[in-house]
């Protein structure tokens, strides 16, 4: 059988929705961070304090993105 012409930009769509949802979450992270350091903090601001790390890394340690491989369709 041939493709369905009734799905068109459904990937595009999917892929904006798996965008947005890690966006949010992480903002969410980011947000618990900051709140974390804010209790945590010192007064003193003489000290060495380290950099925070990259939103990146934050987002790598904290989700788990499933990824399922496409099937490829023979004939």
């Amino acid at each position: 059988m041939g493709k369905s012409m009734y799905n068109f930009g459904k990937q595009g769509k999917e892929k904006a929705k798996q965008k947005k949802q890690m966006d949010k979450a992480a903002k969410r992270i980011m947000a618990k961070w900051q709140k974390a350091n804010l209790k945590t903090g010192t007064p003193n601001a003489d000290l060495n304090m380290e950099e925070p790390e990259p939103m990146d890394e934050i987002i790598k340690k904290h989700s788990v993105v499933a990824v399922t491989p496409k099937k490829k369709n023979k004939g």
